[in-house]
């Protein structure tokens, strides 16, 4: 793991990740609950932003975009490195911006959502090198699992889950990760 030039960045950071990450799932399940008729065998995930649960679902999104956004500066002082908090920025970027812009936008939303799914994944992964064992080999399995559903869902379309079903096995991974990220670095506080 890298040297650590601020614990309280990091813890800092861990909160931010893991509360916000932990309200996007709360209101993730909140909303599909809501939305009469939603399937989340059938519906993408930003279906929930159009409709009645797009205040909540793109409130709830945005707002944990800005989160990972504000703990990407955090684990920037903590860690003292570039590469990393920009992956993680970028991450959050992605989130924010499928708040903004939803499903109304057309082709947007699709680059802004591809963005997310690209850039999270890539974080987990590259995570890797400020981590500990074993949840360091846990981050690289749930990065690489979120590729492995895009290239499946990119190759195989959406047979047996449905598309909200793959959409599910590209964001959980990076999503768990994030909120376990974030419990991580708030307990290397306490070291």
């Amino acid at each position: 793991m890298e040297k650590i030039a601020s614990k309280k960045s990091l813890n800092v950071a861990g909160v931010l990740l893991f509360v916000f990450a932990v309200q996007f799932t709360i209101m993730l399940f909140i909303t599909e609950a809501l939305y009469h008729g939603y399937s989340i065998a059938n519906n993408y995930i930003s279906d929930l932003g159009v409709g009645p649960t797009g205040f909540l679902f793109d409130t709830s999104i945005s707002v944990l975009g800005i989160a990972v956004i504000a703990s990407a500066f955090f684990v920037y002082r903590g860690f003292d490195v570039k590469v990393f908090p920009i992956l993680l920025g970028l991450t959050g970027v992605g989130a924010l911006l499928v708040g903004v812009f939803n499903e109304n936008y057309g082709a947007l939303h699709g680059y802004v959502s591809d963005l997310t799914f690209i850039m999270g994944p890539l974080t987990a992964i590259y995570a890797y090198r400020y981590q500990t064992s074993p949840f360091k080999f846990m981050s690289v399995a749930l990065g690489v699992i979120s590729y492995i559903a895009i290239i499946f869902f990119m190759f195989f379309g959406s047979p047996v889950i449905g598309v909200g079903g793959w959409e599910r096995l590209i964001v959980y991974p990076f999503l768990l990760w994030g909120i376990g990220y974030g419990a991580f670095l708030t307990g290397l506080s306490y070291k």
